[in-house]
């Protein structure tokens, strides 16, 4: 049987599916080499319940700044992980206000 390309089986994956499933979402930058992992429950409080191709569009990597280098994979914890796999989780969500002047003639 041929194997599904990568790109495709993201797009048939959601957040939620691989909470329930009890993934863990790796993704690494190509160009500056850092792999980040997370838990799909804080993913899916800070986007929603988005396809995991389209997740990739909403980061940029933290070491280089950029978007177009971010590769995404999924990965089952053994249990031998547990302890010493290295996940980054959603502390809190800050929400920054910016005010947006207008220029109006005095009347």
């Amino acid at each position: 049987m041929p194997e599904i390309h990568p790109f495709k089986r993201l797009r048939l994956w959601t957040v939620r599916a691989a909470a329930d499933q009890g993934q863990i979402l790796v993704v690494t930058c190509n160009l500056c080499r850092v792999t980040h992992n997370y838990i799909p429950r804080d993913i899916e409080e800070l986007c929603g319940n988005l396809s995991l191709d389209r997740l990739l569009q909403k980061f940029r990597c933290d070491g280089c700044g950029k978007k177009n280098y971010l590769q995404m994979k999924l990965h089952f914890p053994h249990g031998s992980e547990y302890g010493t796999l290295k996940v980054r989780r959603l502390k809190r969500i800050r929400t920054v206000a910016v005010p947006v002047w207008n220029d109006e003639f005095l009347s």
